[in-house]
């Protein structure tokens, strides 16, 4: 009868045990099987814990923490690819190197301007970079923390940046990194080289004419028994240093309305055949004045030029102007006019002095001159090649010029055949 009491009693106790052990002990293993499978980043089943209610509580809470942390994760993920969008759409090389001068970012226009694609983060920044201009501003800033700025020349050797460097400082004013941007600041160098050279240029072309003036003036002033010829060869040189005078600042104040916002065309329809032969009977006399033959060539049935009808005889005078300076005596000049996918090309050729190759590529430059001092005894003033290209840009056009030395020149001026935009 005793033994039938303590089978019960052993039952109840072992019957206890399992329910203790499911109720309190079984859920904890559950929850570690759950984190387990979240920290190797699977999606658990079931986020239910048996036993009691604290457990399942804790079941419920773990879920909405990694809903929460999912949410967070996708947000992180969403802000770093708009960042790296930003940096990458920078055209300026963007740099972030930490205190030890160690590479933490850099956006693919430093890559580019470095050759070394991709950069990885934590690369020493001397393994990238060598130069001491460069390295130096960064170096300042990261040991006193204040803003840098330098001017250096990129890799390349071609372009020159402006290196701008930032301090990234922590609550103890340290340096804990800095910010480097590199802009390229190659064409405002360039115009500001035009800018001087172009003040220079004036002031040479107006020193001689006035020290001529105030030279002849004085003589003038000063000399009460100068004759009849004397006097008037003065007068002459005085006439003729006015003309070129005028010239230059005719052709200044030319280009510079080119070069203006408030630049225009008033277009029009013009048959280009009749346009040259009214143009060019104009000059007849300078023509003749070296025995210089000139011939058009312009199709019976050339379309229509749609263009500013004054700009455009200013082109052909300035063409005509340097073919009959730089003409041989008893040359031939030649005005062609052709059609080409959908462009207009008029050309103007001489059989003069030519171009060395090397003067080539500057010929439409303001002022440039191939021989200064032949172009001034001819009175040109250096503007009337950049005049044209000028006036073909404001068409959407371009210029072209070919030469060779000896043999002649031909420039061309290629317009659309449509009104510009």
């Amino acid at each position: 009868m005793h033994w039938w009491i303590a089978a019960i009693a052993l039952l109840l106790v072992v019957a206890a045990v399992f329910f203790l052990q499911r109720l309190y002990r079984r859920p904890w293993q559950e929850l570690e099987s759950l984190l387990t499978r979240i920290g190797r980043g699977e999606q658990p089943r079931t986020f239910l814990l048996t036993g009691t209610a604290p457990a399942r509580r804790v079941g419920l809470a773990l879920e909405q923490l990694l809903v929460r942390q999912r949410e967070l994760d996708r947000q992180v993920t969403k802000d770093a690819a708009e960042v790296r969008t930003v940096f990458g759409a920078l055209t300026d090389g963007l740099l972030v190197v930490d205190s030890a001068r160690h590479i933490s970012i850099c956006n693919p226009a430093f890559e580019k301007l470095y050759g070394q694609s991709p950069i990885a983060t934590g690369t020493p920044l001397l393994d990238i970079v060598r130069d001491s201009d460069v390295l130096e501003p960064i170096r300042a800033a990261l040991d006193e923390p204040r803003p840098r700025i330098a001017e250096v020349l990129a890799p390349d050797r071609k372009k020159q940046l402006q290196v701008t460097v930032v301090p990234i400082t922590g609550n103890d004013g340290k340096a804990a990194g800095v910010v480097a941007l590199f802009h390229d600041i190659s064409r405002l160098k360039q115009a500001d080289e035009i800018r001087r050279d172009f003040v220079a240029n004036v002031s040479h072309e107006l020193r001689t004419p006035l020290s001529i003036f105030h030279g002849n003036l004085e003589t003038l002033l000063e000399g009460g028994d100068l004759d009849e010829n004397e006097t008037r060869h003065i007068y002459e040189v005085l006439k003729r240093h006015s003309d070129r005078l005028n010239l230059l600042v005719n052709d200044l104040l030319s280009l510079a309305g080119l070069e203006s916002k408030e630049a225009n065309l008033q277009l029009s329809e013009i048959n280009l055949r009749n346009f040259l032969a009214d143009v060019t009977r104009d000059w007849a006399k300078r023509l003749a004045g070296k025995n210089l033959s000139l011939e058009l060539q312009v199709p019976d049935n050339f379309p229509a030029v749609l263009a500013d009808e004054r700009r455009l005889e200013e082109v052909v005078h300035n063409l005509l102007d340097n073919a009959v300076q730089y003409s041989h005596q008893n040359g031939r000049i030649l005005i062609h006019a052709g059609a080409l996918d959908q462009e207009i090309v008029l050309s103007v050729s001489d059989e003069g002095v030519g171009i060395a190759p090397t003067d080539l590529p500057r010929i439409f430059e303001r002022f440039y001159r191939v021989d200064r001092a032949r172009s001034r005894e001819l009175g040109g003033t250096g503007l009337g090649l950049s005049i044209v290209k000028h006036i073909a840009q404001l068409h959407r056009g371009r210029v072209e010029a070919e030469s060779i030395l000896g043999q002649g020149t031909t420039i061309r001026v290629i317009l659309p055949n449509a009104a510009p935009l």
